[in-house]
């Protein structure tokens, strides 16, 4: 009995002090207790009772998790705690008999205003219909995916199956939803959540109550949508919405897209408000923004439309039929149209409008809506090159008077204006590799310009580190800096927009990530605080072996919030290493650091020119090698899952893919016996890594593939990636 006793009193000691080990950081993790294990060691057991009672006893020194502690989940331990502890310690009860979902993970007490979560029902309003495919078009339909949304997160965290009603409840509080006119102060996509009298109301318009959503759930419910099949609830044992709280969000961005590819776009798009796409959603998930079927270099599949043949009498989808017998050869690098025949420009436009109806009346795939639809009416692709634009004698006087963009822009124009007799309310999104601002031709205000890059992806748009250096096309942001400046006052003044088109992104080369990850927080402050722009694409894709889905995560938070400051930022990007890698972010982010180091001691690059050995300094990366390898290895040893593991070998093994590249001369070509065999036991080890898990090293294998012996004379970038461009050195000089 004594000894039953003196486990009950041990057992109170459960009081959980750890929101987490790592407050001194920029992010609370809260996840990293389970219920009974208040010494953190993985059990629980008469230990996790001792060092309780320690710790209510005010024994200096005495640490404990307080989420592990509270059984009760009334945010304080006490000797009520003690007794159920003490019970599970002697296996009269569970701790699983104190978890809602008895997965170890889950809220006990979630509460509104102090009132419990099963007092409440989701009631969406009364006027909307109900809630069938057939109805999903209906404006406001978005609160019932809103309601769906918060309803299976709540049972999630929960275990509380909190119902759907539509005008009335029975129960004592509600979750009030309430559709808005977007002409109103919320516009088309904002949100006001706030708790009154004990219920919440969230308002919204077209996407503003899913937002407002997935805003509460990451704020009070501790959930984080970092990936599309990888939702991360931080544990918590209570979560309270005050009563009296207020929140208001307008986006400052009326576009907002991300190019990274995710196994369900959906699930990753909707909760980090990502707004843009090609797929016209309904009103039930919010609608999107931005071009309809095609991106950009629209001219070659507008003449192709046009130049289709009639389709035959009794033909099912007659324009489909034209498109796709249409001339295909007036395509990128290859053609673009004179911009001042009236003729071509009237046939230009024809097909702009047949596609246009094509894919609402034929296809019935999209549907146009005020504000947030537009058509792209850009030139095709130049490669950089102006070679293929139009040499007539019109067209050179308006290049010489306003530049070339003010031929396309004046041309663009036309098809602003006229495309209101087709689609009232439709923008015309005009893209452009030319940067240089017309002398006195200015984008009308249906008109949305698109810019698209810039001449260096190494040094910070807006801060001037470019100089008079340029990368081996000669180009650099220096004269892009002024450019977008000039564009940005153009478009505010007319009140056309002005669109980013960003390109962080790892090309080709996979195996070495393009090191701008800490670029995007300053990126994107100066093009939305300096140069006006309104909408951001971030171009993503290729293979996620060097933080890719993380450059996407960060750019889709930035657009969501462009006010948040750097230290907010910082914060974001630890708290997705963590979640992605587990416990070594910090070291993780060092490595960053300075892979971003050695990228900018690399001068002015392209990332979608230069190849690897222009994007890093090589002689940076031989001097820490070992010291960026041991970081990785050091957060290898932190992962919490297999699945962690494994993402930090993908790492470790580009990163030893880079570093042996640079370390060949030292380690192997003039090293001594013991650095050659650590040479080829890595090269071994790299090379087996990536064959076994069948790494793409190059979209195509035609061009670049892994070899099929390893040969220990050539360093793996020159084994792998062959020689450089004719006139650039293999290895730059030191």
């Amino acid at each position: 009995m004594k000894k039953l006793i003196s486990c009950m009193l041990l057992l109170g000691m459960l009081s959980g002090m750890l929101s987490i080990g790592i407050a001194a950081h920029d992010f609370v993790v809260d996840d990293t207790f389970t219920l009974g294990d208040v010494n953190g060691d993985g059990v629980a057991d008469p230990t996790d009772a001792l060092e309780v009672a320690r710790y209510l006893a005010d024994v200096e020194g005495a640490n404990v998790i307080q989420d592990a502690a509270d059984m009760d989940a009334d945010g304080q331990v006490s000797a009520y705690d003690a007794l159920q502890f003490k019970m599970c310690i002697a296996g009269a009860k569970n701790f699983s008999d104190y978890e809602k979902t008895g997965n170890g993970e889950a809220l006990y007490n979630f509460t509104i205003a102090g009132n419990p979560i099963d007092s409440y029902s989701l009631v969406v309003p009364e006027n909307l219909p109900d809630d069938t495919d057939e109805n999903k078009n209906v404006y406001g339909m978005n609160a019932y995916f809103a309601a769906k949304e918060m309803r299976k997160y709540i049972q999630t965290a929960t275990g509380v199956d909190v119902p759907i009603v539509k005008g009335t409840w029975t129960t004592p509080g509600a979750i009030a939803f309430h559709i808005e006119d977007e002409t109103g102060e919320l516009g088309i996509e904002g949100y006001i959540y706030t708790v009154e009298d004990g219920q919440l109301h969230i308002y919204g318009t077209r996407r503003g109550c899913m937002y407002a959503v997935y805003d509460i759930l990451e704020e009070y419910l501790g959930y984080r949508f970092y990936n599309s099949d990888e939702t991360m609830l931080y544990k918590k044992r209570t979560a309270d919405i005050p009563e009296g709280v207020y929140e208001k969000k307008i986006p400052l961005m009326s576009f907002r897209e991300v190019g990274q590819t995710f196994k369900n776009r959906d699930e990753y798009s909707f909760p980090r408000k990502i707004n843009g796409s090609n797929s016209t959603y309904s009103y039930y998930n919010g609608t999107s923004t931005g071009p309809h079927f095609i991106n950009a270099h629209s001219f070659q599949y507008q003449w192709q439309m046009y130049s289709g043949p009639v389709a035959p009498e009794g033909t099912e989808r007659p324009l489909s039929y034209r498109y796709e017998n249409g001339d295909k050869s007036r395509g990128d690098l290859v053609w673009n149209p004179c911009f001042t025949d009236d003729t071509i420009y009237e046939q230009l436009f024809e097909g702009l409008v047949l596609i246009a109806k094509m894919i609402t009346e034929e296809w019935g795939s999209h549907i146009f809506r005020p504000e947030t639809s537009s058509l792209s009416f850009s030139p095709n692709d130049t490669d950089g090159s102006t070679g293929i634009m139009c040499k007539c004698a019109n067209c050179a006087t308006i290049y010489a008077e306003s530049g070339l963009m003010g031929a396309i822009v004046n041309m663009a124009n036309r098809a602003a204006v006229d495309i209101q007799e087709y689609y009232p309310g439709m923008k015309i999104m005009c893209g452009m590799y030319e940067h240089a601002m017309p002398n006195n031709i200015y984008p009308d205000k249906n008109l949305i310009i698109y810019y698209w890059g810039t001449g260096c992806n190494n040094h910070l748009v807006g801060s001037g580190d470019c100089g008079d250096n340029v990368n081996l096309l000669g180009k650099s942001n220096t004269l892009d800096e002024k450019c977008l400046k000039a564009w940005g006052d153009a478009c505010a003044e007319t009140g056309a927009e002005l669109w980013f088109w960003y390109y962080p992104v790892t090309y080709s080369y996979y195996l070495v990530g393009c090191p701008n990850i800490i670029n995007i927080y300053n990126d994107l402050k100066f093009l939305v605080e300096e140069c006006h722009v309104t909408g951001f694409y971030h171009e993503g894709g290729g293979e996620d072996y060097n933080f890719e889905a993380l450059k996407a995560y960060l750019s889709a938070r930035m657009m969501e919030d462009p006010d948040m400051t750097e230290e907010e930022f910082i914060g974001i990007l630890k708290e997705y290493l963590y979640m992605y890698y587990g416990g070594g972010y910090e070291e993780l982010y060092q490595y960053i650091l300075m892979q971003n180091e050695a990228g900018d001691r690399a001068g002015c690059f392209m990332n979608n020119y230069d190849r690897p050995r222009q994007m890093y300094d090589f002689a940076y990366i031989d001097e820490h090698y070992e010291e960026m390898r041991t970081l990785l290895t050091e957060a290898r040893q932190k992962a919490k899952t297999a699945e962690q593991e494994t993402r930090i070998d993908t790492l470790l093994a580009c990163c030893d893919f880079l570093g042996l590249s640079c370390v060949h001369h030292r380690y192997y070509k003039n090293g001594t016996e013991e650095s050659r065999a650590l040479y080829m036991e890595r090269y071994d080890n790299m090379y087996n890594y990536i064959k076994n898990n069948n790494m793409v090293v190059f979209p195509s294998e035609s061009v670049y593939k892994l070899p099929d012996t390893i040969s220990y004379t050539e360093d793996p970038m020159y084994q792998i990636y062959g020689n450089e461009r004719p006139g650039v050195s293999r290895y730059p000089e030191k």
